[in-house]
């Protein structure tokens, strides 16, 4: 059952980062559209993938690796809640709407992340 939700979570976080790779608008979209809900669960999957990038870090060749990310996962959600959804929509907002470069970055660190969840089933 965990690989299952594994390999769903891999496979919805890289679709999306290609997606946002392929068409930065996406990401645009998204942002706008973002409401109060979608934020806390948001902030809380983060902190959920971090916390098993973290209990499958001592299983994998690279544990330095998902220790890092899990740790930088679940710091970037508990921020997330500890700012507070005005703010963080607004950043958000500061971000998408800057340099499509910079959002196609983003998204191949997301499709990494994705690849990393993928591999570790």
């Amino acid at each position: 059952m965990v690989k299952l939700i594994l390999v769903l979570l891999g496979l919805a976080i890289l679709a999306m980062s290609i997606a946002v790779i392929v068409k930065p608008q996406f990401a645009r979209d998204i942002t706008e559209r973002l409401n109060e809900t979608g934020y806390a669960v948001s902030a809380w999957g983060r902190i959920i993938v971090g916390l098993i990038l973290l209990l499958i870090a001592d299983t994998r060749a690279w544990n330095i690796l998902f220790n890092a990310l899990g740790v930088l996962l679940v710091l970037a959600g508990a921020y997330m809640l500890f700012v507070g959804f005005e703010r963080s929509k607004a950043l958000a907002l500061k971000i998408a709407h800057g340099n499509e470069t910079f959002l196609r970055v983003l998204g191949a660190i997301g499709a990494l992340l994705g690849l990393l969840l993928l591999s570790a089933t």
